[in-house]
């Protein structure tokens, strides 16, 4: 493989995140518009996302959206960890291993 691939599968992968998450948010802010209510200012976790939508909450779309935006750039490290895998280029992968652990630590650092 070469690396104009992997360019274009990184390239398509942020860009799919980014049309995906500013979409979700754009659903989420006419919901808000439309829909006269008390909703809570809070952010939601994760898992209170999908309760909450289906409860009607449009700040759960809005919280959904902003998931999808954060993902974008760890969706985009895995691209590239496949790719270096099927390449074999196992040095650039151990750097996409890296890479993924420290955000992994972020993650389990930032939630406590």
């Amino acid at each position: 493989m070469e690396k104009w691939q992997l360019n274009t599968y990184v390239r398509f992968v942020l860009v799919a995140g980014m049309v995906l998450s500013v979409s979700v948010m754009a659903i989420g802010l006419v919901w808000y518009a439309i829909s006269p209510g008390d909703y809570p200012d809070v952010s939601l976790s994760p898992a209170d996302i999908p309760g909450e939508i289906s409860k009607g909450n449009p700040i759960a779309v809005l919280d959904l959206g902003i998931l999808f935006l954060i993902a974008t750039p760890l969706t985009r490290v895995i691209t590239a960890l496949v790719f270096y895998l099927l390449a074999k280029e196992m040095r650039m992968a151990g750097v996409s291993v890296v890479i993924l652990i420290v955000i992994g630590i972020a993650v389990i650092l930032g939630a406590s």
